[in-house]
């Protein structure tokens, strides 16, 4: 495990880095690669740590002996790895962040992609042996969501040109709804945390 294993002073570096992720910096032994993974990682204990709504230090424990029964974590690399844990899950930015995942998520249905599909289908006059009379365009736009327990379920709706207008103009006033209230929130000092950034 690269948080065990990566050197104290590398380790501190990247502890800055999550503290203050505002200020670019680069740490010279590790590659970028390895550094957003090492932040990824910890990002994602902290999350889970906070959808399961238990302390640090339990959260910690279970790490531990769950590494130890699968021969990942010996006894005396634990107390290592136990402190840099504690040190990383209590950067209270991170815990903030991952609270805003978490609350982010609490949704019955979450979605996951959308694709539209676009055919051209033939429009029959009377007779169903003659040439088309006509052709129309419709378009499928299939939307997959995440349900209670991970699970994906998908959902197919028939749009037409006049839909895929409304639907452009609905996300549009989202996303000045959206700018609107980061503005006013501006005024009040307090961090916005967008969890899909």
């Amino acid at each position: 495990m690269i948080v065990r294993d990566i050197p104290d002073d590398v380790f501190n570096m990247v502890l800055v880095r999550l503290e203050h992720p505002e200020i670019p910096s680069s740490i010279n032994s590790l590659s970028p690669e390895d550094v957003e993974q090492v932040i990824d990682a910890i990002t994602s204990m902290s999350a889970v740590r906070a959808s399961a709504d238990v302390s640090v230090e339990q959260f910690i424990s279970d790490i531990c002996e769950s590494l130890r029964q699968q021969k990942h974590l010996t006894s005396d690399q634990e107390p290592r790895l136990h402190e840099r844990l504690a040190r990383a899950l209590t950067i209270e930015i991170l815990n903030v962040k991952a609270k805003a995942i978490a609350l982010s998520n609490e949704h019955e249905h979450l979605f996951c992609t959308a694709r539209i599909f676009t055919d051209v289908r033939p429009v029959y006059g009377e007779d169903a042996t003659a040439p088309p009379a006509a052709m129309t365009i419709t378009h499928i736009l299939k939307i997959d969501y995440h349900v209670a327990g991970g699970r994906t379920h998908e959902i197919y709706l028939g749009l037409g040109s006049g839909d895929i207008s409304e639907l452009r103009e609905v996300l549009d006033r989202a996303e000045a709804k959206a700018r609107s209230i980061r503005a006013v929130m501006e005024s009040t000092k307090l961090p916005f945390i967008d969890p899909q950034e």
